[in-house]
């Protein structure tokens, strides 16, 4: 499931639950998270994955913030 679907679908209890559990603001992971508006942290990636349990994998956090092997190779180029 692609990150921004993920959190489309929380209510908002779940939504500040998710925040929390990212260590982050509920307005930050409305804003800058969903819309992809900042880079993240590497410790946030792995937060955003890790506590969607599963339902969001490392592979789609990555691609929601355009950080793919392509990107990477091209930027190199």
């Amino acid at each position: 499931m692609k990150l921004r679907e993920y959190i489309d679908r929380l209510t908002s209890e779940e939504t500040t639950a998710y925040a929390a559990r990212c260590s982050i603001a509920v307005s930050y992971l409305r804003l800058h998270v969903k819309y992809a508006s900042k880079d993240p942290s590497v410790s946030l990636i792995k937060s955003l994955t890790r506590e969607s349990e599963g339902r969001v994998s490392l592979a789609e956090v990555l691609d929601h913030f355009g950080i793919t092997e392509t990107t990477s190779v091209s930027k190199a180029a």
